[in-house]
């Protein structure tokens, strides 16, 4: 009997030897991609890059001409299709919201966390159900894209035809990568994550420093708005009327108006956007807050109120500001033609948070440039009379980020954006618990009040100018003027009074003072000497939370700068 091979046994050991080298071959591909996957996380800049590396490495593989990778937003019950190569793209969506009780295919594999493939008579019955989104496909495969147990989306193959057609080896090669390929995407999210915190903190350190400067400046603007305001309004006194007091009237508007600009930029400062926080009927006061939108602007609006707390604890007219600035922006974006959605809810990221959403289906913000939003002058809109200023969202950011809470934005360039307002429903040291109004000790000893012809009335300011012209305008008014460039003067200046029999029933307090103590401290110290003295503070800084909440501080009363005669008149008559 001869030992030589037979034919058959030569044949099957040919089949065995060929389906040994293709394994081997097969085992090599798949490593070389998990290794070029791998690397490409460090190469890759951006997700979309990374998404669209995998979808090339997997191409390697196998047939993918129809191809995409969603990802699984748990906190939104929502699936983002982040990536996409169809030949039927334009029918499908790009978000699918509450998928839970929307079922889709994509659904299905992120809920039951295991791969899904379907034949041509499965996909015909579920599509009879409304669970087929878009074109409906011949053969269709999910595999979930897992992260220690916990899923961060899908990625799927599916065919129009009947050439390529998937089964159980697709499965597993698709598997056998998928670790590889999610651990690469949630690593690029982090990363990406980090990148945007990085960025939002510059922000915020950058809008500080422009808060810091710009205060200051606005400060100082308005001190020189009130020396050019005083001499219209004497020169208005003196003048007939006529073309002169024309012109001088429009003088007085044009100063007026750059003073509504300076508290533009005064509103950036961390003390200045938020005055005395109070309960807030949420629900009714943002409704409130979008029908004034409607009567004014004739924005068109719809809300969604769903899990909210009766009440929040804000500044009531800062919130308005910071909501109405956020919508009109959004309107804008539509060219004023569309609805934009607004969503109010507690924030699922972080307990004892809300989160207002405002929608607007407009042009898109381009992704190079959405965090530049927020910049104080910036803006998207064309140049040409319909430019905006630029300082609506960077107000709602200040007032915001002093309420202790945080703006977000997404966009899609033709698409629309969301900005997404986060506030506590009870924010810590609330103003509210903090002031308390200024207790005077009475004296026991009263000096007598000597005759004059002219009641006293104290004015202190650091500004020569200031004090120059203010000398003259209470002088005008029927006052006698005692002046003074800083606190401790103004102090010592009424206990001179006081000595001589003088009593100063009426004090001016700039609030301010660079070499010395402010109008707050001089004006306890004034109290503590006469609890009956009547104050008013003066400010550069119109939304400081002591010109907001004078009496709190012991004042009566509070101007801010620049401000005309007859309001310093009204003042001191209502005293």
């Amino acid at each position: 009997m001869s030992d030589k091979p037979s034919y058959e046994m030569l044949e099957q050991q040919i089949k065995r030897l060929e389906r040994s080298i293709q394994g081997a071959r097969r085992a090599e591909l798949i490593n070389r991609t998990l290794f070029y996957i791998t690397s490409d996380l460090t190469t890759c800049d951006s997700l979309a890059d990374l998404y669209a590396s995998i979808y090339k490495r997997v191409s390697g593989l196998m047939d993918i001409s129809n191809f995409f990778i969603a990802i699984y937003h748990e906190d939104q019950k929502a699936i983002q299709y982040v990536f996409r190569r169809d030949e039927q793209s334009d029918l499908s969506p790009e978000w699918v919201y509450n998928f839970p009780e929307k079922c889709c295919l994509t659904g299905d594999v992120v809920m039951n966390k295991v791969p899904l493939l379907l034949d041509e008579q499965q996909l015909t019955d579920l599509a009879a159900k409304g669970r087929v989104l878009g074109r409906l496909p011949k053969n269709w495969l999910g595999i979930p894209l897992m992260v220690k147990d916990e899923v961060i989306g899908v990625m799927a193959v599916k065919s129009y035809t009947s050439a390529v057609k998937y089964n159980e080896a697709h499965v597993e090669l698709l598997s056998f990568v998928s670790d590889t390929i999610a651990t690469a995407i949630k690593k690029k999210q982090a990363e990406n994550e980090l990148s945007k915190a990085k960025e939002r903190l510059v922000r915020s350190q950058k809008l500080e420093a422009i808060a810091t400067l710009a205060g200051g400046i606005a400060h100082d603007f308005n001190n020189t708005l009130s020396v050019t305001l005083g001499n219209i309004n004497l020169a208005q006194m003196a003048a007939a009327s006529g073309t002169i007091r024309g012109y001088l009237d429009d003088a007085e508007q044009s100063v007026l108006q750059a003073k509504n600009l300076a508290s533009k930029f005064v509103i950036f400062s961390s003390s200045s956007t938020v005055g005395i926080k109070t309960h807030i009927d949420l629900t009714g006061f943002i409704t409130a807050t979008f029908d004034q939108l409607k009567q004014e602007k004739n924005i068109v609006s719809r809300l969604e109120v769903f899990d909210l707390p009766p009440v929040i604890e804000a500044d009531r007219d800062a919130l308005n500001e910071a909501l109405k600035n956020v919508v009109i922006n959004a309107s804008e974006a539509m060219d004023n033609k569309g609805t934009v959605k607004i969503t109010a809810k507690l924030y699922p990221k972080r307990k004892g948070m809300i989160v207002i959403s405002i929608m607007d289906q407009g042009r898109g913000i381009k992704s190079d440039i959405l965090e530049k939003i927020f910049d104080p002058y910036f803006s998207t809109k064309p140049k040409g009379g319909n430019r905006g200023t630029g300082l609506g969202l960077s107000i709602a950011w200040a007032i915001v980020k002093n309420h202790q809470g945080n703006i977000q934005i997404r966009s899609t360039l033709g698409q629309g954006t969301c900005v997404d307002i986060i506030l506590p429903i009870f924010p810590k040291d609330t103003p509210k618990e903090t002031l308390k109004p200024k207790e005077a000790e009475p004296k026991a000893i009263r000096p007598v009040r000597a005759a004059t012809r002219k009641p006293l009335v104290l004015c202190m300011d650091d500004d020569a100018m200031i004090l120059e012209i203010t000398e003259i305008i209470l002088t005008r008014l029927g006052y006698e003027p005692v002046l003074a460039k800083s606190g401790e003067e103004a102090v010592e200046k009424y206990q001179s009074c006081l000595v001589e029999g003088k009593i100063i029933g009426k004090v001016i307090l700039d609030l301010e003072v660079k070499h010395g103590m402010g109008g707050e401290e001089t004006m306890e110290k004034l109290l503590a000497l006469n609890p009956g003295i009547k104050g008013i503070v003066s400010s550069g800084y119109a939304n400081d939370a002591v010109m907001e909440n004078h009496s709190f501080f012991g004042f009566s009363a509070a101007l801010s700068k620049p401000f005309s005669i007859m309001a310093l008149q009204q003042a001191l008559d209502n005293l």
